[in-house]
């Protein structure tokens, strides 16, 4: 459906349908950086590296894979990326401020970051094999004589982890300050896969999305996931969350196959 509607379809009304599929194909793929789809890790390893090549991310599937595991390993604190960026001196220029606290600014750093060795469960080879899968669909694109898939599958990248993904980030990890939880739960008009229960994903990493549940009596309301963003990065009123008190459940399997160096 994905490539379907980005290859028929005309491309300005294919964006907005684009961006909502691909961050729920994110979301899924999400499940295998966990390891819960295969019992042996290096099969969902196979998967991710399989989209990374598919969607063009040239190693940024390996990135958000290191990254995620470690937000999981050290949420809210050192070593967490999303920690680290809370702490950072903010700009004195509004508009440089705002445009550093997209997720896509910010994963761009990362991903040079990487190369360097700096996100302990990022893995530079993996990051190779991202690289040699997207150059590798770049020449099928060129060959099928539409090399406009490049720039659109690019765009949609760039878009989807600029807007959804940066909305989710500021929900479910910044609140008023003095609140002792270290995630928020929050309902959704649109599906997200569960991963709005993020309390008990955070508990437990490696259960399947299906069987998450809601852990908190009022989760937060479907309109909090437009406007925690601009209240944590504009209104300046959420801050991020406290850590988690104790090791979460299976937190070991947090970063199933792959051990920090």
């Amino acid at each position: 459906i994905f490539f379907g509607l980005i290859l028929r379809c005309d491309f300005r009304w294919a964006v907005f349908p684009g961006v909502l599929l691909a961050h729920r194909i994110g979301v899924m793929l999400h499940e295998y950086i966990h390891g819960i789809p295969f019992r042996n890790y290096r099969h969902c390893l196979a998967v991710l590296a399989l989209y990374d090549g598919l969607l063009l991310m040239f190693g940024l599937l390996e990135l958000f894979r290191g990254t995620h595991l470690s937000h999981h390993r050290w949420l809210n604190r050192d070593g967490d990326s999303g920690y680290s960026e809370a702490r950072r001196t903010p700009s004195r220029n509004r508009i440089w401020r705002l445009l550093i606290s997209l997720e896509a600014t910010q994963h761009m750093r990362f991903y040079i970051e990487a190369w360097h060795g700096r996100h302990p469960y990022v893995r530079g080879s993996r990051m190779l094999v991202g690289v040699a899968g997207s150059l590798a669909w770049v020449g099928i694109w060129v060959a099928l004589g539409r090399p406009d898939m490049i720039w659109k599958l690019g765009l949609i990248a760039a878009l989807t982890t600029t807007i959804p993904v940066s909305l989710r980030g500021a929900v479910e990890h910044h609140s008023e300050p003095g609140n002792t939880s270290f995630a928020n739960e929050y309902r959704v008009w649109i599906p997200l896969f569960n991963l709005n229960r993020h309390v008990h994903h955070h508990e437990q990493p490696r259960k399947p999305w299906y069987l998450l549940e809601f852990r908190t009596p009022r989760p937060l309301s479907e309109w909090s996931y437009y406007t925690h963003w601009f209240r944590v990065y504009l209104g300046k009123e959420l801050v991020l969350m406290k850590p988690m008190r104790e090791e979460p459940v299976n937190s070991k399997a947090s970063a199933p196959g792959d051990k920090a160096r």
